[in-house]
C-alpha cells in the first residue's frame, strides 16, 4: 500500500473536508475606524468557482466580486440590512461599494490561494526513475 492511500485511509474524513478560513485586512478602514477591519472568508470549492464563473458571463470584474460576495464570513455581504444602508441595487454591487478595485483583487486573489488555486501552494517534486 503506498504512503498517501494510508494516510487517507487512516485519517479522520471530517478533517480531510473541513473547509479553511482566512482573513485580509483592508488597511484603509482600518484607519477609518480606528481599529483592525477585516474581511473573513472560506475556502471556495470547485463547484462553488465554476457557478461563480457562469454567474458572472465571463466578466473578469464580476467574477472578483461574486467570489468576495459568495465566500466572505464576516462582514456577511448577503445581509439585506447592510445592502439598503449602502443603497445598492444589485446584491453583488454591495463589495465595490465597500472595497476599492485594488481591494477587491487582493480579497479575490486570497480566496483563491486559500482555496488551492494558486500554483506557488504546490510543492511539485520531479521523481526519478
Amino acid at each position: 500500500m503506498g504512503q498517501t492511500l494510508e494516510m487517507l485511509l487512516t485519517a479522520d474524513p471530517a478533517k480531510i473536508k473541513n473547509i479553511p478560513t482566512g482573513q485580509v485586512e483592508i488597511k484603509r478602514l482600518s484607519k477609518e475606524f480606528g481599529q483592525p477591519f477585516y474581511i473573513k472568508f472560506k475556502a471556495a470549492t470547485i463547484d462553488q468557482i465554476k457557478e461563480i464563473g457562469e454567474n458572472s458571463g465571463g466578466n473578469e470584474t464580476e467574477e472578483m466580486k461574486w467570489t468576495i460576495y459568495e465566500m466572505s464570513i464576516d462582514p456577511d455581504f448577503k445581509n439585506k440590512e447592510l445592502r439598503e444602508k449602502y443603497g445598492v441595487k444589485r446584491p453583488v454591487d454591495i463589495v465595490d461599494t465597500i472595497l476599492l478595485g485594488g481591494e477587491i483583487l487582493t480579497v479575490y486573489q486570497a480566496i483563491l490561494r486559500l482555496s488551492g488555486f494558486d500554483k506557488d501552494g504546490l510543492n511539485i517534486e520531479e521523481i526519478k526513475n
